[in-house]
């Protein structure tokens, strides 16, 4: 995979490579392993793939707002409320899910290029080929605050 162009704000930026360790982050808060990574996309992408019944009503939420309730504790309500209004439906009973495929997404055994945006924030992009959905670049932003990791952005390209 190639190297990732510096922020768009023009902070200086230090691509890093993920798969040959840490390199020197000036001022950083705290690192961002690759098994945070892996473990804050996996949790994501857990909370989408709700458990249903038959009828693909969702068995441990009733509404949209408990759902978002169980995103915030890996990402926000803006980032998580896309997601939710694509893929679930609120009805008088209770909260359905959409049938359909999941979204290009993170993949853990693949490469990718970690951006440091600024002392709390880290960029990291990965670009896959699926059977599904062909080449693809997914641009994840993780921020440091209330003493963990959050994803604070997600671009799908």
């Amino acid at each position: 995979m190639s190297a990732v162009p510096q922020a768009d704000n023009h902070q200086k930026s230090q691509a890093i490579n993920a798969k040959s360790g840490a390199a020197e982050r000036k001022g950083f808060q705290e690192e961002l392993s690759h098994d945070q990574i892996v473990s804050l996309t996996d949790q994501f992408m857990d909370t989408i793939l709700q458990e249903t019944d038959e009828t693909n009503k969702v068995v441990q939420f009733d509404t949209k707002a408990g759902l978002l309730n169980e995103f915030t504790k890996i990402t926000t309500k803006e980032v998580a409320s896309g997601y939710v209004d694509f893929y679930f439906r609120e009805e008088s009973d209770g909260l359905y899910i959409k049938p359909t495929e999941t979204p290009p997404w993170f993949q853990e055994s693949n490469g990718y290029d970690m951006i440091q945006k600024d002392n709390k924030t880290m960029k990291v992009v990965q670009e896959n080929t699926t059977a599904l959905y062909g080449t693809y670049t997914i641009k994840l932003e993780f921020t440091w605050q209330e003493n963990q990791w959050y994803i604070t952005n997600i671009i799908h390209e």
